[in-house]
């Protein structure tokens, strides 16, 4: 057995304690979760991967699996229901109590009774990390589902990453609505090049984070990869950033020199095409296995394994970035994998580490994992 990391009873969080009402087909549920291993088992959509779901509220104050909170009410609610999950989260030194109500319109987050006026205050109270089926188009998908897979986890590891993250956000909607703006062409310019100075500075501290991580990451990954892959194959990762060919720098000073200057340098083909065509929100990292793209040549079972190596890294790196071990949300995971990949999988997760797995086969998880409690989903209630 491999064990991922190393546990220290000082440095887990627990969610000790759930409350959902209202929530997709989960009319109400209250639960006491184990501080190991928690199985969620039952039929196909029965509301497992809702139980997750309303878990990753918890941490994110959004969902995994779509942009509109309204549709994670009730179908044939009426129209003043609303949704509550709540939570007990221990820490080593602390312990939260975080709510997310919703209704139709509007969603409130609270931490121990205080409102929580932007999600970002929410992230790091609980950190988690989670697997789906989806998570291949990590591997096989586009460069905004990479993007979206290092500004979850960065986020949850360092708030300066995400501060800057929404930042360069902020900047980037403004600089896309004057580009789209009926402005004479010699205005734009002097305006375009005041808010390309307010955005070197975050686009450099993401480019940065990302150009470590990802290093981090591909160290990480490639160790795992080789433990569970049937090749001998080494799987790497390649930061492919706005700097192009410069992307080794890794000098503050340098990189906002550089972005400006591509921003000055793209600044005519942005006027023309009314949006802004370079900078962090159009990086990507290449996957590689055997030195060729996992993308386009990789087979079902190297991206596979890939995946795994990925979020089993993930692990390693929360633990490392924040001192405390996560939590895991598997989401129907092994399903995804044959026999032999989903032994070598689950034998990489330390019984020790909290842990939230759904599945349709009882039995062979319980013959897998040192299971602690389980829970039978049968049409949204929890027995």
């Amino acid at each position: 057995m491999i064990l991922i990391i190393q546990i220290d009873d000082k440095n887990i969080m627990h969610l000790i304690h759930l409350s959902i009402r209202d929530f997709r087909n989960i009319a109400h549920a209250e639960l006491a979760s184990a501080k190991g291993v928690n199985l969620f088992w039952g039929a196909n959509a029965q509301g497992k991967t809702n139980l997750l779901e309303a878990i990753y509220y918890l941490i994110t104050g959004r969902s995994f699996r779509t942009r509109q909170d309204r549709e994670t009410l009730p179908w044939d609610s009426p129209s003043d229901t609303v949704a509550i999950i709540r939570g007990l989260v221990k820490r080593p030194e602390s312990q939260y109590e975080i709510v997310v109500a919703m209704n139709r319109t509007q969603k409130n987050v609270s931490c121990n009774g205080k409102t929580l006026f932007s999600l970002g205050l929410l992230w790091g109270k609980m950190n988690a990390v989670l697997f789906t089926p989806g998570d291949l188009e990590i591997v096989q998908g586009s460069p905004g589902a990479r993007r979206r897979f290092l500004d979850m986890e960065g986020c949850q590891m360092d708030h300066n990453y995400l501060y800057h993250l929404q930042r360069y956000a902020q900047i980037l909607r403004q600089r896309n609505a004057l580009l789209k703006s009926s402005m004479d062409d010699t205005d734009m310019a002097e305006s375009l090049e005041v808010w390309d100075e307010e955005m070197a500075s975050p686009a450099a501290e993401i480019y940065l984070f990302r150009r470590k991580f990802i290093k981090e990451l591909a160290a990480a990954a490639g160790q795992i990869y080789n433990g569970i892959a049937d090749s001998s194959e080494s799987l790497d990762l390649g930061y492919e950033s706005f700097l192009g060919k410069n992307e080794t720098s890794a000098n503050r000073e340098v990189v906002e020199a550089l972005f400006k200057e591509i921003m000055r340098r793209s600044r005519s083909e942005d006027m023309y095409r009314g949006n802004t065509n370079a900078g962090p929100h159009r990086d990507d990292f290449r996957i590689t296995i055997g030195g060729q793209d996992a993308r386009i040549y990789g087979s079902q079972g190297q991206q596979r394994s890939a995946m795994i190596a990925l979020r089993l890294a993930e692990i390693n790196l929360m633990k490392a970035y924040t001192g405390l071990t996560p939590i895991l949300l598997l989401d129907d995971i092994v399903s995804e994998l044959d026999e032999k990949r989903r032994l070598h999988f689950l034998s990489l997760l330390d019984p020790n580490l909290q842990t939230f797995i759904t599945g349709t086969d009882a039995d062979t998880l319980r013959g897998a994992l040192p299971v602690e409690k389980t829970f039978q989903i049968c049409n949204g209630r929890i027995l």
